[in-house]
């Protein structure tokens, strides 16, 4: 299965720099694009489901030195959990990217193309990487390439600025990545993971290189307050490169969280608080974030951040139950925060390319803008409302599976855990709650005011189906969404077996049908219960066909003449919700409501308040600029002044070494 791993990035590799060749091309170069993305991602399959169905593992080591580093991969059951799940969205986004662009003419999509498989290696690299200089090569490919993907459309100033944030994003996150490595590869003697794992990390240690991971991990994955990047390059990019940006990039930072628990091992209790406390910061926050939002792209990053927090949930309890030598918690916290990796990437997919093809047909992603696009888009309405049920958590989806998986876990820290552990269960467990009522509310809102009514101010008469090459990707992903929520035991079981290799635990066949069995029970309940609903709505619908039926339009409040404005807005859905959190959220609303009984015209508006962005990191940013504007005093572009400097600098050091 090696030879399919490394034939998989041979001939991604190959074909990147065979796409830039034929730039000119570009019928040539994107027959090459889709025909390497198939195969490589293909091979790629094979080897992650090979690795996960035989739970053997596999190992390569090229002969070729790198300072402090070497060319080493393997393929365990993590990274082939991650593995599958990156090849299989990369797949069906980059076939979708295909269709969305291919009629522009305005672009070099050769370039585009050729980063996109640049960042699909980069990836496939980073979860397979065995040593952490390698890790980090890969790691700085995959934030450069992605940069030049989300700043396709560079000809806007939004795109550009969203851009440069990330930028500043990722690499804050990588210098502490590097710390972490350092001192990891100071203790162990070496910087490869297999010598790091067999290495003993005192407490005290490790509770830094924790801190470390979740600032450097925690940038890329978009914990609250390390976000903020993320609702900027979302709506900024394409709607293909925005699903794989939530789908799997994002995903990395919690690879490497949980790469790092597998090596360290022992950790102190604090930092299973700490991960609770994130994830509860992050689901809620970042669903009431995603409430405010009037426009798709954005509501749908923010609910990334939601669905990060869902993951670290699953993440934090799997710790504590580790900590405390509990390995039944451990393997269902860790196993269900796994499976909501993937059915995270697979439905957050699905929804971006829905977007996507909404955007494309109407030119906004405005949600007050839209409405009564059921009838006109019905492929990309009926399928976003599959990944709007399966986010939301609702049974016989996907998102129902891994929020089970969690919940259990949770439950079962609240009857085996000590007074901590008990509390912070418990909080959790309310926190999962109430991110699933308001994930529902917000995506009841965002697919009414799209699809359902009439439009509010585009015009929709002419609109068209995108092509087939666009839905059927979008066909697949919700496929996939129904298969795993109808028959969940085969993407359980894969979990189960990666949360064994975080957890260095070895669980039997018996344990694991344990686990799988009273989900499969709740999974066949809630089918007899919705073939019971289905039977009654169809005798219904047989029933009225004998009944005379009367079609008036909706009663409009009492207006003689209402107008498609009078419909309700995705603002005014959200505003009572939104109330209710304002002394935490920020909610603000601008402008008056209409007096009297001949009102004058009148404009109002609402919007949320991103607090980290505004109040914390705005204000830094600030005062490094102007900090680094009265710095430039010393930049006077005279050769013989460096000389000086450095000569000055050298003289510190020697003194600081003597003494």
């Amino acid at each position: 299965m090696t030879d399919y791993f490394l034939s998989s990035l041979v001939l991604l590799s190959i074909s990147a720099v065979l796409i830039v060749l034929t730039s000119r091309f570009q019928k040539i170069s994107g027959g090459i694009f889709l025909f390497s993305l198939g195969t490589g991602c293909v091979l790629g399959l094979i080897s992650a489901v090979s690795v996960l169905v035989h739970r053997v593992p596999i190992d390569y080591r090229l002969d070729f030195r790198m300072p402090i580093g070497e060319f080493y991969v393997g393929v365990d059951l993590l990274s082939a959990f991650f593995l599958l799940t990156i090849v299989m969205l990369s797949l069906f986004a980059g076939i979708y990217g295909y269709g969305y662009l291919k009629d522009d003419e305005k672009k070099n999509l050769s370039v585009h193309y050729a980063l996109y498989l640049v960042l699909l290696i980069s990836l496939m690299l980073v979860v397979t990487a065995k040593n952490a200089v390698l890790f980090l090569v890969a790691w700085e490919t995959m934030a450069i390439s992605s940069y030049f993907l989300i700043t396709f459309d560079d000809e806007k100033e939004a795109v550009r600025k969203a851009g440069y944030l990330y930028l500043i994003a990722t690499h804050t996150g990588t210098f502490c990545l590097w710390v972490m490595f350092l001192l990891m590869g100071q203790q162990a003697g070496s910087m490869n993971f297999d010598q790091m794992t067999l290495a003993s990390f005192p407490l005290p240690l490790a509770g830094v290189l924790f801190i470390l991971g979740i600032i450097g991990f925690g940038v890329k994955a978009g914990f609250i307050p390390f976000h903020i990047w993320l609702p900027h390059a979302h709506p900024a990019a394409p709607s293909h490169v925005s699903a794989v940006l939530s789908g799997v990039m994002i995903k990395m930072g919690i690879y490497g969280l949980m790469r790092l628990i597998l090596i360290v091992k022992n950790f102190p209790e604090w930092c299973a608080m700490v991960l609770l406390m994130i994830g509860m910061i992050s689901g809620v926050g970042g669903v009431l974030y995603a409430l405010g939002q009037h426009e798709i792209k954005k509501l749908l990053a923010y609910h990334s951040i939601e669905n990060i927090g869902i993951i670290t949930l699953g993440l934090g309890i799997g710790l504590w139950g580790q900590i405390d030598h509990n390995e039944a918690v451990a393997l269902i916290g860790y196993a269900g925060a796994l499976l909501h990796v993937f059915n995270h990437a697979i439905f957050k997919g699905l929804l971006f390319l829905s977007a996507g093809s909404v955007i494309r047909s109407t030119h906004t992603g405005e949600i007050d803008h839209l409405g009564g696009l059921l009838k006109k888009l019905p492929w990309a309405g009926h399928l976003f409302l599959i990944g709007s049920l399966s986010i939301c958590g609702l049974p016989l989806f996907n998102g129902f599976i891994s929020e089970w998986l969690v919940f259990r876990a949770l439950f079962d820290g609240v009857f085996h855990f000590e007074t901590n552990a008990l509390v912070f269960s418990s909080l959790a467990i309310i926190s999962l709650a109430l991110i699933g009522g308001l994930a529902t509310a917000c995506f009841a809102k965002a697919f009414g005011a799209i699809f359902l009514g009439n439009s509010r101010s585009i015009d929709n008469t002419h609109l068209e189906e995108n092509s087939s090459l666009m839905r059927a990707p979008m066909l697949v992903l919700g496929g996939l969404c129904l298969w795993v929520g109808f028959f969940p035991s085969t993407m359980v079981s894969f979990a189960l077996g990666a949360a064994s290799t975080i957890a260095s635990l070895k669980i039997s066949p018996m344990a694991e049908e344990a686990i799988i069995s009273p989900l499969l029970t709740v999974v066949w309940v809630l089918m007899i219960l919705v073939t019971i609903i289905t039977v009654l709505v169809l005798f219904k619908r047989i029933a009225m066909k004998f009944l005379p039926i009367e079609k008036a339009p909706t009663w409009g409040c009492g207006y003689s003449m209402p107008t498609n404005r009078m419909q309700y807005t995705a603002s005014s859905f959200a505003e009572p919700i939104l109330r209710i959190f304002r002394n935490v959220l920020g909610f603000n609303v601008t402008g008056n409501k209409p007096q009297g009984y001949f009102p004058k015209e009148e404009a109002i508006s609402s919007h949320v308040i991103d607090a980290s962005e505004d109040f914390i990191f705005r204000p830094i940013f600030q005062f490094i600029k102007s900090l680094s504007a009265k710095l430039k005093i010393i930049q006077f572009g005279v050769t013989q002044l460096y000389l000086l400097y450095i000569f000055i600098f050298l003289l510190i050091l020697l003194i600081w070494k003597m003494v």
